[in-house]
């Protein structure tokens, strides 16, 4: 299973501060912290980035891989060029995997998060 973390609010100083500390145990041979993790600034860039089109996308490709954008696009009743546009989207952040062959997929099953109010 593999899950997805997403983290809205957080400063750029507390992200840095968190790869350093993961560079380090690294060095040291240290186990790190599993998983993935994107960071999302405010909750306006979570939903720019995570609607609902891109939901039921990621949904989709997790339960039935598709050979490329246009069947993805006839699949799910919409614009190739949107389709598009969104596979380029999550793919940018590891949310849709893309062959070499032109295939497109995704491995994730969960996407957590954790915003931040008063940040």
């Amino acid at each position: 299973m593999r899950t997805i973390e997403t983290d809205v609010g957080r400063s750029l100083r507390e992200a840095a501060a968190d790869v350093a500390e993961a560079w380090k145990a690294a060095e040291a041979g240290r186990p790190g912290a599993g998983g993935d993790r994107i960071l999302f600034r405010d909750w306006a860039a979570l939903c720019a980035v995570l609607t609902p089109k891109r939901y039921e996308l990621l949904r989709h490709l997790r339960r039935s891989p598709e050979a490329g954008i246009r069947p993805l696009a006839r699949a799910l009743g919409r614009d190739v060029r949107r389709v598009h546009e969104d596979v380029i989207a999550l793919a940018e952040l590891g949310l849709v995997l893309r062959g070499e062959d032109g295939g497109l997929s995704s491995e994730v099953d969960e996407i957590t998060s954790t915003i931040r109010i008063a940040a």
